[in-house]
């Protein structure tokens, strides 16, 4: 009996180091963050600020998943099986995506549209033109957190925007694919791949938990199944997605930075 006791007190023990780690984790990102506020107003938006602002967002990113992780453990197997059970779902995102690229791709873009994706298109590259190499990473990086994220939250509104994001990404791919291949033939696409491989898996499950996240209209137990899968989907983004959308930054800030 005493054995079982000093057992479940060295678990106790295990679990607050656990947990004080991540809050101690969490403490130092906000006041390098802070730290990193102070030396902008003094000194300007320079390079070091950057680096030491972007490093306090991963801190504080760090912190709260090890805080998640200390309270349980299997979150990580609890998010793959809620993606698992979520696969309809990101299936029909999947195909409704690709079903837009191959008419972006293949049919001709009315003017309008054409004219209104080239201006959002250029918005980008102005954006991009010219910045260092690490706020490229980051600028794609914090581009794809919001999207997904935006594309999760706004599936509570019967997941219409959700549904949307991939009719819309989808179209923009076909059409972008288009023009690489109209002015540089079949490589530019093979040159665009690498692109993908992390974002667009991030991109179809988070639009994916947003259409699921709508269906809770079709529960008996709407509020109880909303705040659940509002949960899930949540952990799932700083879980999963995020990890995801950091190693797509990664690459696509440095093939950006080759190919130009």
């Amino acid at each position: 009996m005493k054995k079982k006791e000093r057992d479940n007190k060295k678990r106790k023990k295990i679990y607050n180091f656990k947990l004080n780690k991540g809050f101690f984790i969490l403490i130092f990102g906000l006041i390098l963050f802070l730290f990193a506020l102070f030396f902008k107003l003094i000194i300007g938006p320079v390079e070091i600020v950057s680096y030491f602002c972007f490093s306090s967002y991963l801190l504080i990113y760090l912190g709260i998943v090890v805080q998640l992780l200390s309270k349980d453990n299997k979150l990580f197997l609890k998010s793959f099986n809620y993606i698992k059970s979520s696969k309809t779902f990101i299936y029909w995102i999947i195909v409704v995506f690709f079903f837009f690229a191959l008419i972006g791709f293949f049919f001709p873009v009315p003017e309008f549209l054409e004219q209104k994706i080239l201006e959002i298109l250029s918005g980008l590259v102005e954006k991009i033109e010219g910045i260092s190499n690490f706020n490229l990473i980051k600028f794609i990086l914090f581009n794809n957190l919001q999207s997904s994220f935006i594309g999760i939250i706004s599936g509570v509104f019967f997941g219409i925007f959700s549904f949307i994001g991939a009719v819309f990404n989808g179209y923009v791919l076909g059409f972008v694919l288009s023009l690489a291949f109209s002015k540089e033939g079949f490589l530019s696409l093979l040159s665009l791949l690498p692109h993908g491989i992390f974002e667009l898996p991030a991109i179809f499950i988070s639009l994916g938990l947003g259409v699921k996240l709508g269906s809770f209209i079709f529960h008996k137990n709407k509020k109880k199944f909303l705040k659940e899968n509002f949960v899930k989907s949540l952990v799932v983004f700083l879980l999963i997605i995020t990890p995801l959308l950091i190693l797509a930054a990664i690459i696509e800030g440095f093939l950006i930075a080759y190919i130009s």
